[in-house]
């Protein structure tokens, strides 16, 4: 029996987000749906489909090539997702990563970066307490009154 379709797999699967290419076709995705999507077409150049929650059908656009298309879709879709937020905005909220998928895993550290990791903590520390010495030396001969001769 094939494991993929296991709803173990669907579970800790991440969530695609933002654009997504399988081969010819790019898929816009947002909150764990697919809101637009590109497909090459014969006469038009590329065929652009759009829908959110907010539309009653999906809307269907051509454009000159996928990067426009890319871009009609961005606004289009972040004006209707996102209305309280200003344009740029919304587009980097519709394009940023999910806060559940966080990207791959990141390695481990060596012993050989944990030790000058814990190294410069122990110098930033030493400065730290150097500079807070000048600052309450510094401070402390300004509040003194000067001679007035």
């Amino acid at each position: 029996m094939d494991s993929s379709g296991d709803p173990a797999d669907l579970i800790t699967a991440p969530r695609p987000c933002g654009w997504v290419r399988s081969g010819e076709r790019w898929d816009l995705w947002w909150n764990g749906r697919c809101v637009a999507t590109i497909v090459p077409h014969a006469s038009a150049g590329v065929r652009l489909w759009l829908e959110t929650s907010t539309t009653v059908q999906a809307k269907v656009v051509a454009a000159a090539n996928a990067r426009q298309a890319r871009r009609y879709a961005e606004r289009w879709c972040a004006v209707r997702l996102c209305p309280q937020l200003r344009l740029r905005a919304a587009v980097a909220r519709l394009l940023q990563p999910a806060p559940d998928a966080g990207g791959p895993p990141k390695p481990a550290l060596t012993r050989v970066q944990r030790q000058q990791a814990r190294r410069l903590a122990q110098a930033g520390a030493g400065e730290m307490g150097r500079i807070k010495q000048a600052l309450a030396l510094r401070t402390s001969t300004q509040a003194r009154p000067r001679p007035m001769f």
